[in-house]
């Protein structure tokens, strides 16, 4: 795409190139990034400097670091381009086809509801492709930074860095952190328990700051806790918890759909309420197409009540 901003040869992918180099601080990794050559990446760069006759960046062995002037225009090439996104998003609103990318990251959540979401709008909208991972809030939040994600699915207050600033939070349900256990073992009769009944059994973990934080903060001065992994994979928890070989920590929506798990109240976080939602950067202009998968997302949470 080669469009003229005025009656020079300024184009967006000169702008696009520029943020690149802003963001990695690197002309190789900008390049790489761009799948553009170094001399190529470099030429665009110093065409541009040219042409508007200021430093960008100042080069050196170390990297590439933005100049005073160089700050300002950058924070104008983001607008631009945002504006340049949001212009493309309203012509494409006069067909009733959805087009488009998603790229959805998202910590564990009510995941039948959320793979529903995914099959149902594709099944509706064939022209959409859907990339769904399943990240940390922290890996998370990171990814929205870079823009390498349109929207993350976490809960709020996880990571401190998920500030009004930067980031627009909306909500989709509300959870209570629980125990869950095997289904038929005697501690799934019990309708809470005390975090110090929490120190008898072997314990697996999502690797999760949040959840490593509450269960610090639930064991605090419980030294003979068998605490025997900590992992990202669901399924070898699930495993591990519905075999009775342990227990976990989690939020109650979880384990809405998991075979042989049932959860348990705990007395000193019953209180305790999280929202899990969807998270966006403000600075970058959501399409069309996300906005529409999000409202399908919370028809299907809302359609399993799974508040």
């Amino acid at each position: 795409m080669n469009v003229k901003l005025g009656a020079n040869d300024m184009t967006f992918e000169q702008l696009r190139h520029i943020l690149e180099v802003a963001k990695t601080k690197s002309l190789t990794v900008a390049a790489n990034n761009l799948y553009l050559s170094l001399s190529a990446l470099s030429q665009s760069i110093s065409t541009l400097e040219a042409e508007l006759d200021v430093a960008i960046f100042k080069r050196s062995r170390s990297g590439a670091k933005l100049t005073p002037e160089g700050e300002v225009l950058i924070h104008k090439a983001e607008q631009i381009l945002s504006d340049v996104d949001e212009f493309k998003e309203i012509a494409l609103s006069y067909t009733e086809t959805l087009h488009g990318h998603i790229r959805i990251a998202t910590i564990p959540g009510p995941t039948t509801a959320l793979l529903s979401a995914v099959f149902s709008f594709k099944k509706e909208n064939p022209h959409v492709t859907v990339e769904l991972q399943e990240l940390g809030p922290k890996e998370i939040t990171d990814k929205l930074l870079n823009e390498e994600v349109d929207v993350g699915l976490l809960v709020a207050g996880q990571t401190l860095e998920v500030s009004e600033e930067r980031f627009h939070f909306e909500p989709l349900l509300e959870g209570k952190l629980v125990i869950a256990v095997k289904s038929d073992s005697t501690i799934a009769e019990q309708k809470s328990m005390l975090a110090e009944e929490v120190c008898k059994y072997p314990i697996v973990l999502y690797k999760d700051d949040y959840l490593n934080d509450a269960l610090n903060r639930l064991l605090h001065a419980k030294s003979n806790n068998k605490f025997i992994l900590q992992t990202n994979h669901t399924n070898a928890i699930t495993h591990l918890v519905s075999q009775g070989e342990a227990i976990t920590l989690g939020l109650d929506y979880s384990f809405i759909d998991s075979p042989g798990v049932s959860t348990v109240q705990i007395d000193e976080l019953k209180d305790e309420i999280v929202h899990y939602g969807w998270v966006h950067l403000k600075k970058k202009h959501m399409s069309k197409t996300t906005k529409a998968f999000l409202r399908r997302l919370n028809l299907e949470i809302e359609k399993r009540n799974i508040q």
